[in-house]
Parts: structure tokens; C-alpha cells; sequence
């Protein structure tokens, strides 16, 4: 008998006004911009055409159910939420650039300098550990869960890299290391030698918005 692999299609929200601003808001429930409603509507129109789609599951904070809403009224596929899916707590370093956290926390800046430090600990917030131990709980779940079907998981950048990081072996600290853009897609297979990256930070079909821009300065 043939073995279905399970396939993940994970998705990050859509621009919100903190991502324009560099604003670490990570707990803090930021809605979607225009823009970033425009790419939940693209990024729908491309999940609509996968085949044989049997579950969406999404972070709770709005700016990725809304983008996974928007997936819904595409596939008719009702959002499961988990709160484990939501992006880090920053504490009280939520709201502040990274020059000004490294300005009021200069030791915090230190200590996540340091890779290889997975107890340092955002003021009023989690640690490094917590917060991967605490997604990556959340996607085994969904997965064991959800064994041999495809399934689509809207989520957060700093959530779809550690997942990326660890699920491949890598440092899931070195923030640097993955790009997720807003609407990317991101297509993972579990297969039993492990998981195997398909796609990453897939974001072609947001080149509508680029046409759409050009177009319309052009008939202004």
C-alpha cells in the first residue's frame, strides 16, 4: 500500500502597517493594511488552485486570520485556530524598532547577538526556547493530526522561519537566515525520512499588485 506523505502550504499574513514601520509587534494584534488585503486576496486566488486541500489552520491574532479568511472564501475551507501558531511575545520590547530596543535594552540586544543562547528572554515576554519549542509543538500537532492529507497553515514570519530552521536542521535563532514575506507561500512535505522544502518564500503571485500600480499611474 502506498504511504500519502502529508504536505504543508504555509502561508504569512499580509502586510500590516508595523511590518512598513519595522515595529516588533508580535502578541500584539495588528491588523491587515490595504496592501496587505490586496495580498491575502492574491495569495487566495493561488491557493485556490491546489488540488485535493483537506484543512486550513491559522494563527488566532487577526492579521493572519483575516488572510486566512480571505482562504477560506476561495476553498470553503473553515480556519482552525491554534494559539500556538501565534507570532512571538515580545513583551515589553513590543511596539519598538530594533535600533530602539538595542538603545533601551542594550543587554537583551547583547544576549540575541549570541546565537547559541536559547534562554535569553524578551522582557515581559518569552524566551527563545519557549517560543520554538512552542510552534513547532504546535505544527507537530496539526500534522500528526492531520497524517497523509495537504493542509495549509497561515502563521507568522518569525513563526514560518523557526519552523523552516528546525524542521531542516538548521539554527531556528539566526532570524537571518529565512526570508518569509508577507503572502508568501511556503510548500513543505513530512515525509518518513523527514521533511523535505519544496518551495520556499514563494512570492510570484503578488506581481498583480506591481501590474495593478503600474497600470493605473500609467492611465492617471
Amino acid at each position: 500500500m502506498t504511504v500519502r506523505h502529508t504536505e504543508v502550504f504555509m502561508v504569512r499574513h499580509g502586510q500590516t502597517d508595523s511590518n512598513v514601520g519595522g515595529l516588533l509587534h508580535g502578541a500584539t494584534d495588528i491588523p491587515l493594511n490595504s496592501i496587505g488585503q490586496r495580498q491575502a486576496a492574491l495569495v487566495a486566488s493561488r491557493i485556490e488552485r491546489l488540488e485535493g486541500l483537506h484543512s486550513l489552520h491559522s494563527s488566532p491574532l487577526s492579521r493572519a486570520l483575516t488572510t486566512a479568511r480571505a482562504i477560506s472564501s476561495r476553498t470553503g475551507l473553515e480556519p482552525r485556530l491554534h494559539r500556538g501558531l501565534a507570532e512571538m511575545n515580545f513583551g515589553q520590547v513590543e511596539g519598538l524598532t530594533i535600533a530602539e530596543m538595542n538603545e533601551r535594552f542594550p543587554e537583551l540586544a547583547k544576549r540575541l547577538s549570541d546565537f547559541s543562547d536559547r534562554n535569553v528572554r524578551f522582557p515581559g515576554g518569552e524566551s527563545r526556547g519557549e517560543f520554538h519549542d512552542r510552534v513547532r509543538n504546535a505544527l507537530d500537532r496539526i500534522v500528526t493530526t492531520h497524517a497523509g492529507e495537504r493542509l495549509v497553515v497561515v502563521a507568522h514570519g518569525g513563526v514560518i522561519a523557526s519552523l523552516i530552521a528546525q524542521l531542516l536542521g538548521d539554527d531556528p535563532n539566526d532570524w537571518r537566515r529565512y526570508t518569509i514575506d508577507n503572502c508568501s507561500v511556503t510548500h513543505l512535505e513530512f515525509a518518513t525520512s523527514g521533511a523535505i522544502a519544496h518551495l520556499l518564500n514563494d512570492v510570484v503571485h503578488l506581481e498583480q499588485i506591481d501590474i495593478d500600480d503600474l497600470e493605473a499611474e500609467a492611465g492617471s
